[in-house]
Formats: C-alpha cells, sequence, structure tokens
C-alpha cells in the first residue's frame, strides 16, 4: 500500500479519532499497520486509540515498536507522558516530556503538561519555571496561567498567586476554578470577607457544587459568622445527603453554635455513615454532655476509645462528664490519660487544671494551665481559666492582662455588649465622653464600679450601661449618667467593661481600691426600712444562701435553705431572707421555720430596695452571689460562705478580703465540704449574738 493509498486512510482515522470515535480509528490504523508495519503515524494514533479505549497493555507494546524505530518520536513520548501520569508514575512522565521537549522546546502545551507532571512531584519551583516559559510561547494559553497560579500557593507565595489568578480572571472571567482558588488563598491570608465574596462568585457559575458551599461555610465560619455558615453547610447536605465531609462541618458548627439537638442529629447520621469516626463519635459524646444526656455521652466516649484507645479528646469529652456527676477524682484520672495520650494536647491540660482546682490541688492547676497556654497560646477559654488561677494567687498584673481574653471566647461573651468605639486605655479622657458598661453577673457589677471614681479624675464625662436591677441603685453615683441596658445611649467616644478598670489602673493586691462604703442606699427607703425594723432588738441577720441557678458554678457555691437556716436559728437573733426567689425544695423549711425568719422577698422590688434593707441590719450572711458584693459595698458587716476555690478575687487561704473591709469569709477548707464552715459560722453568730444581748 502505497503512501498515496495510506495518506487518506489516515486522514480519516484521524478524523474519526477527533470525533470520539476511537474504535474507527483504530480499525484503519490496523489496516494501515498490516500492510506498512513501520508507520509511524499509524503506531502513534493506534497507540493513542489503545489508551483511550483502556488497553493500555497494547497501547504500550505500539508504543515500543514505534520507539523502536524512533526513539525520539516527539508526539509519541507525548503520548507516553500522558500514558504515565494516568497511571501515576509522574517521574517517568516528567523523563518522557523532557525527552520530548528536545524535539519541541518552543511547544507551548507541552512545557505546560511538564509543569504538571513536576507539580505532581510537588516541585513547584520547577514547575513555575516550566508554566512561565508555556506562557512566554503563548500568552493566551490559560491553563498554564491558572496552573501557574497554582504553583505560586503551593510554595506559600500567596501575594503572586493571587496577582496571578487575578490576571487569568480579567483574561477569562468564567475559567473553571480560578473563583474557587483565588477564594482559597485569600482565606489562606486571612482575608476572609474577601474569599467569602470569591466563593459565591464560584458559586455563581457552579451554584450545585457541595465542595463550594463548604469552602464558603468555612470562610463564614472563621469570620465568626455561624448562622450564615451553617445556611451554607446546610445547603451542601441538601445537594449531597451522604456527603460525610459536609455533614461534618455542619454538626460541627451547628455545636459550636448551641443548636445542640440538631447537631447531634447530624452526628448521628455522620456517623451512621462512617461507624469508624472515633472524632464524630466522640463529638456526639460531648454534644450529649452539654445537653444532659449522661449515661449517653458517656457511652459515645467510651465508643470512641474503643475505635482509637490514644484519642485524647475523647478523655477529655469522659472528665469533663465526670465533673458533672460530681466524680472529681475520675476526672481528674480522665484527663491524666488525656495528656499522657497525646502531651501537646493544649485543651487536655487545660482541663485539667480546672480538674485540679475543683480537686483542690490549686499548686499543681497552676502549674498546668501555665503549659497549657504555653502549647497554644491562642486559645481563649484556656487563657481565660488561667487568668483565674493567676490572679488567685495574687498575680494581678498578669492575671488581668490575661482576662481581656474572655472577649475571644464565644462560649464566655456570648449576649454581651458590644461597641465599635475604641476601647479606653487609661490615658485623660480630656473631656470626651466614655461608656463603661457591665458584662456578667449583678455581683460583677457591684464589684467593680468602685473604680468610677477614679475614672471621673480623668476628666471626662461617664456613661454607665448596667443591668435594669441595678440602675435604680447605682444612679446614686456622683459625676455618672447611668443607662438600664436595653435603653438608648446617648453619643460616646470610648468604651471599656467595667471588669477591665483593674488592668487599666495597674491595680495590685496592695492597691485595690478599698474604701467603702462606695454605695449609699437611698435615705428615703432607708428611713423606711430602719423605721419598720426599729422595734425588734435581737441581732437583725439578713440571709441569701443561694445565687443565680444559672450561673456555671452555682452548684459548688449555692445551698439549700435547709443546709443553712436551721444553724442559724438561735437566742438573740432575728433572720430575715433576702432570697429574692427562693427554690421550690426551700418552701417546707421556710414555713416550718414560721417566725423565726421573716421573708423580705416581696419587698424587695430592685436593688434599691434590697441596699435599704442590707443598710437597716446588723449582719448579712450569705453565699458568695450579688447579696454579698452588695453588703461589702454598702460597708455593712458580711459574713459570706464561699467554696474552696471557684471565684479568684477571694484569693486562697484567707479569710478576709482585700476587696471588701467589712466581708469574713468562711471558706471550705476541703472542696465541696460544708459542714465545717457553717459549723464555724454559726458558732461566730452565737458569740456576737450573746455580746449584743449582754
Amino acid at each position: 500500500m502505497g503512501n498515496a493509498a495510506v495518506n487518506p486512510i489516515m486522514v480519516q482515522a484521524a478524523e474519526h479519532f477527533a470525533a470520539g470515535r476511537a474504535e474507527q480509528a483504530d480499525a484503519l490504523c490496523a489496516e494501515v499497520l498490516r500492510a506498512e508495519p513501520d508507520h509511524l503515524p499509524a503506531l502513534h494514533l493506534a497507540a493513542v486509540a489503545a489508551f483511550v479505549t483502556d488497553r493500555a497493555a497494547d497501547g504500550a507494546v505500539l508504543l515500543g515498536r514505534l520507539f523502536d524505530i524512533d526513539p525520539d518520536h516527539a508526539p509519541a513520548l507525548v503520548t507516553l507522558g500522558d500514558a504515565l501520569a494516568v497511571k501515576g508514575e509522574h517521574e517517568g512522565a516528567v523523563a518522557a516530556f523532557e525527552r520530548a521537549l528536545r524535539r519541541r522546546p518552543d511547544d507551548a502545551g507541552l512545557h505546560n503538561k511538564l509543569g504538571v507532571a513536576l507539580g505532581e512531584l510537588a516541585r513547584f519551583g520547577e514547575a513555575e519555571v516550566a508554566y512561565r516559559r508555556a506562557m512566554m510561547l503563548d500568552t493566551h494559553l490559560t491553563r498554564a496561567c491558572f496552573n501557574l497560579a497554582v504553583a505560586l500557593a503551593e510554595q506559600g507565595r500567596l501575594a503572586e498567586a493571587e496577582e496571578a489568578y487575578r490576571a487569568l480572571i480579567a483574561r477569562e472571567p468564567a475559567y473553571r476554578g480560578a473563583w474557587l482558588n483565588l477564594g482559597n488563598v485569600l482565606a489562606d491570608q486571612n482575608r476572609l470577607g474577601e474569599a467569602a465574596a470569591a466563593y459565591r462568585r464560584a458559586l455563581d457559575a457552579d451554584p450545585d457544587n457541595p465542595g463550594l458551599l463548604c469552602s464558603l461555610g468555612a470562610a463564614l465560619y472563621r469570620q465568626g459568622l455561624l448562622g450564615d455558615a451553617i445556611e451554607q453547610y446546610r445547603r451542601a447536605v441538601a445537594l449531597a445527603p451522604d456527603n460525610i465531609a459536609a455533614l461534618r462541618l455542619l454538626g460541627l458548627v451547628l455545636h459550636e453554635d448551641g443548636q445542640l439537638r440538631e447537631a447531634a442529629e447530624v452526628y448521628r447520621r455522620t456517623f451512621a455513615l462512617d461507624p469508624a469516626d472515633h472524632v464524630i463519635a466522640t463529638n456526639l459524646g460531648a454534644c450529649y454532655s452539654e445537653l444532659g444526656a449522661l449515661d449517653e455521652a458517656i457511652a459515645c466516649c467510651e465508643h470512641a476509645l474503643l475505635l482509637k484507645p490514644d484519642h485524647a479528646p475523647a478523655y477529655t469529652n469522659f472528665g469533663i462528664i465526670c465533673e458533672k456527676q460530681e466524680r472529681f477524682a475520675d476526672a481528674v484520672a480522665a484527663h491524666r490519660c488525656a495528656v499522657a495520650a497525646d502531651p501537646g494536647y493544649a485543651k487536655g491540660h487545660a482541663n485539667l487544671a480546672v480538674a485540679l482546682r475543683n480537686a483542690g490541688e490549686i499548686d499543681e492547676a497552676l502549674a498546668v494551665s501555665r503549659h497549657a497556654v504555653a502549647l497554644d497560646p491562642e486559645q481563649p477559654l484556656a487563657q481565660y481559666n488561667h487568668a483565674h488561677f493567676l490572679l488567685m494567687n495574687g498575680d494581678f498584673a498578669n492575671g488581668f492582662e490575661a482576662y481581656r481574653w474572655r472577649h475571644k471566647s464565644k462560649t464566655l461573651s456570648d449576649g454581651d455588649p458590644t461597641f465599635s468605639e475604641p476601647e479606653w486605655q487609661g490615658e485623660p479622657l480630656d473631656g470626651r465622653t466614655l461608656l463603661l458598661f457591665a458584662e456578667y453577673g449583678l455581683g460583677d457589677a457591684l464589684h467593680f464600679v468602685r473604680y468610677l471614681p477614679m475614672v471621673t479624675a480623668r476628666g471626662g464625662n461617664i456613661v454607665l450601661q448596667v443591668q435594669p436591677a441595678l440602675a435604680s441603685l447605682l444612679r446614686t453615683l456622683p459625676d455618672v449618667i447611668v443607662i438600664a441596658r436595653g435603653e438608648p445611649l446617648p453619643p460616646f467616644d470610648l468604651q471599656l467593661p467595667l471588669m477591665s478598670l483593674p488592668r487599666v489602673f495597674g491595680t495590685t493586691l496592695d492597691t485595690i481600691p478599698a474604701d467603702v462604703p462606695y454605695l449609699h442606699a437611698e435615705p428615703a427607703r432607708l428611713l423606711r426600712w430602719r423605721s419598720a425594723l426599729a422595734d425588734v432588738t435581737a441581732l437583725k441577720v439578713g440571709v441569701a444562701w443561694a445565687g443565680n441557678i444559672r450561673h456555671k458554678g452555682d452548684r459548688q457555691r449555692s445551698l439549700s435553705a435547709e443546709a443553712v437556716l436551721p444553724r442559724l436559728v438561735m437566742p438573740g437573733v432575728q433572720l430575715y431572707s433576702l432570697q429574692k426567689e427562693p427554690r421550690p425544695e426551700d418552701g417546707p423549711i421556710l414555713a416550718a421555720l414560721n417566725r423565726d425568719i421573716v421573708d423580705l422577698a416581696p419587698a424587695l422590688g430592685d436593688f434599691a430596695d434590697t441596699a435599704a434593707a442590707v443598710a437597716s441590719l446588723d449582719l448579712v450572711v450569705a453565699v458568695d452571689t450579688s447579696v454579698a458584693h452588695l453588703a461589702g459595698a454598702l460597708g455593712r458587716p458580711v459574713w459570706m460562705l464561699t467554696p474552696y476555690a471557684l471565684d479568684w478575687r477571694w484569693l486562697r487561704d484567707r479569710e478576709d478580703t482585700p476587696w471588701y473591709p467589712t466581708m469574713r469569709l468562711f471558706r471550705q477548707r476541703r472542696p465541696r465540704e460544708w459542714d465545717d464552715p457553717l459549723m464555724r459560722l454559726s458558732a461566730a453568730l452565737a458569740v456576737v449574738a450573746a455580746k449584743a444581748g449582754s
């Protein structure tokens, strides 16, 4: 068969192949090769057709025949490189493409192929050179521009990668993957808003892509926009209900957002798809724990440890569950297992520190907490807990600095006021207006308003935003505009949380502003209360035995009426209940005590009423709650029952406090053992009553 006959057949074969009819092309090549076994174009096209039709062995044989005839046949070398790349043999592919380039040095597409093969071997610098050569040879080769951007990003040269992606998008805005990859580069630079915008542009062209939706969700999550992130993850899961990655992310963000029941359901779905996922088993256990389903939580942690016996977070979760069950020795043991399994697990050390504190091991707790923040200095909750350890040990300088981390923890700051105005750093105010605002409990606000005279001395206008229950009382403060939370605020220039004032003023143990009283009852209310109690000759003792049940440490600090009140009933003492909201279980004991205790709660509208009542009494006995702070701020005698080591401000091993000169502490000598401090307080009260009656 001569060239005149062969050429039309090869043209026809090429047309069949170009049209996607590889088998017909192969048949025509076979016809040519029967007549001319060494026909190079036919050998090459037949090899390509074999590879395309999944006959790799046949293709390899055909290429071998071709290379026996022409070892440097460039098109065949390209085909070989492509075939090796498909098989994952990237070193061989690189060698084939480099040999082909010796014949075809100006082939831009071939330089691009070489770059791709080098990239697969993580030889990104060499890949970059190949892509730049391709682009020099063919300025319109868009895929080389895209690949160059990928290589730059892989080398960590993010600004250059961004520039390359933007150049590509300017040339071809709809190029597949460009907006997605640009979003990734922006996210890696922590430019999360721009990254989210890039992902949204990618979604314009590909709205049903679960991976894209997850990338957008991740950018929104990192901005703290949990609700928006959840929306994207839900869309991804709706499009791909069995997409484990999307389900895991949805469960994690729902969990963090406090949507515990839905998070648990998503975790269960995820675990059903992948029963070997110890991380999801652990997370489901944590979710159950937060829902109060402790038996189910324990079962999940145990299952996670069956799947992976050294999984530190499962031990940590088990330790937290033990703490909730008040199995404090077991909690410490579990947390020790966590850090033994993973000595670099910062959260494990942080939780061990808290468990040690709850077990009464304060010195070891401080050391472990220090190690936790050294392992992960950017963990807000660990830093916040470490601040408590430092402050409890009297290290106010470092403690109040670390205390600033509370603002970076969603768990701690959720629901607190937030403002965009600059934070005051203690400089002279020079007539500017400063907003000070309460963050946490009522007691905290009462504690830190002591700093207001020091603030007003800086020469500005002071606006104080507090909880509505405190507004009336605190309006007695001079030179301060008091606004109840929820009411409109006047314009202001600067802002600061009340609890940051000790840091701003550099407070130490020796410089605590402790001049009391710094709060005062309204004269008219005080006169009414004193008149109402004037005929009582016995020692007038107000009692508050429980705090806010929603406080995370309430089980450690609050007591029942039955545990406290009968011990205080004695000759020469008249008890008055300052408990605004007695708990249901307190009713029977209050009824049984009858006239031994007078319930003042119906007459206590807000803290202005409570202040007048407290100021009319001889003594206040309270657990660690706002009533104790109020009595101390009023300069009234107050005896406080305090846990062994719960709140940093009561320091350690003291029966007095530098914050309130008129306060006496009756501290647990061992965690959770109240009999001893109650006995000591009762005995002390008997002595005072006897002296008052003599």
